[in-house]
């Protein structure tokens, strides 16, 4: 198994190095194979059917918890067609295209989509417990229609309608905050987003109250996110 920082600091030392010489999906390959810990014989075809592979043996549909060591994906569609690596909690390495070379760039810049785990490549254990964070969330409280999530403050161009009452995490504080939603990072205007006030319910939770309801997160085993409205408690059967 290759650690986390085994990966980022194999990764980084690729930066710069041609597109020519690794496309993405070899760029990964690479920084497996060499090393330490990793698989000198690994390979894996293209983006897509890593995405859809038996390497990756968890695999979350939204960028709610990056995680320094797992993998991050663009999507268009039912296309994945580009990999990187996490190093942080706001970037990722890869090759790309665009640059002509391996670089270390924004992952909350709205262009990434997915992340997953390698069977092969340790994420760092402390942040590992959960896949939502708990305290830095909020609900869409418009009165009629949903809330649009842009790409930029104010103008930007609107990449998705939330929901009214869907919770999202919140990235970034201001009048427009940064949020996460559905696997998309944009801005949304900061009147229509309830913060509530953060409680524990009856069960152990955490919950945000808004008004007189209660709102609980929870994080499934495959990446999914359950929202439950009201006061709740696991009962003994």
């Amino acid at each position: 198994m290759i650690s986390a920082a085994e990966a980022i600091a194999v990764g980084r030392r690729m930066l710069g190095v041609p597109y020519s010489t690794y496309d993405c999906i070899n760029f990964i390959k690479a920084v497996i194979r060499q090393a330490s810990g990793g698989d000198k014989r690994y390979t894996t075809a293209g983006t897509n059917s890593l995405w859809r592979s038996k390497d990756l043996v968890q695999r979350w549909e939204n960028l709610v918890n990056p995680v320094p060591g797992m993998l991050a994906f663009k999507a268009s569609g039912e296309d994945v067609h580009h990999v990187g690596l996490v190093t942080g909690k706001r970037t990722v390495l890869h090759s790309s295209s665009a640059k002509g070379c391996v670089v270390e760039t924004d992952l909350l810049n709205g262009q990434w989509h997915y992340l997953a785990k390698h069977r092969l490549i340790a994420m760092e254990a402390e942040q590992m417990e959960s896949s939502v964070q708990t305290g830095n969330t909020a609900i869409v409280a418009t009165e009629h229609s949903g809330l649009r999530l842009r790409s930029r403050p104010e103008t930007g161009v609107v990449l998705a309608e939330i929901p009214k009452g869907t919770v999202v995490e919140v990235l970034e504080d201001g009048t427009w905050p940064k949020v996460a939603y559905n696997g998309r990072v944009g801005y949304v205007s900061g009147a229509y987003l309830d913060r509530g006030q953060q409680k524990t319910a009856d069960n152990g939770s955490n919950a945000v109250e808004s008004g007189a309801a209660y709102t609980t997160l929870i994080s499934a085993e495959d990446g999914r996110t359950v929202m439950l409205v009201g006061q709740w408690r696991i009962g003994n059967d």
